[in-house]
């Protein structure tokens, strides 16, 4: 049967070897197309501020975990809160801090609450070893920054 086919190939017009299309072409799945995954992030759980996790000042190699697959962010997850009286607020406590490596992430701060108030900030970056910093704290300044000055115009 192969022999016949290669005594038809020359009368449609096509010459022996040139029609070897797994030779010819390359097939790539979307996956292996994907550069390797080489980020590196901090990955720990804090629920008080003196936790390692929380402070990342000191040597902290053992909180370097290597992402995988489509993890390919780093994030920084705070929760926090103050409470307020009708004189003064208290400074922003932290009640929990995570950082890992991420699918998805979308950076802002979400405030809930009047008297106490709670804090769920989120810092998102993309290169090795970014999520150091203890979460969102110029995402926090914006927010603040910008409820005042919505709260001086609506005066």
């Amino acid at each position: 049967m192969l022999s016949l086919i290669l005594l038809l190939l020359p009368f449609l017009g096509i010459e022996y070897g040139s029609c070897d299309l797994l030779r010819d072409s390359v097939h790539v799945t979307s996956a292996a197309a994907r550069p390797n995954n080489e980020l590196w992030c901090y990955k720990c759980l804090a629920e008080v501020p003196e936790d390692k996790c929380a402070d990342l000042r000191q040597n902290n190699s053992t909180l370097i975990h290597k992402c995988h697959n489509d993890r390919r962010m780093c994030m920084v997850k705070r929760f926090s809160y103050t409470t307020s009286t009708e004189n003064s607020t208290t400074a922003l406590k932290m009640w929990a801090l995570e950082r890992n490596c991420t699918k998805h992430c979308e950076p802002g701060c979400i405030v809930i609450g009047e008297r106490t108030k709670l804090y769920a900030c989120t810092s998102c970056c993309t290169t090795s070893l970014c999520n150091f910093g203890s979460g969102a704290e110029k995402l926090l300044k914006s927010f603040t920054a910008l409820t005042m000055a919505l709260g001086l115009t609506l005066l």
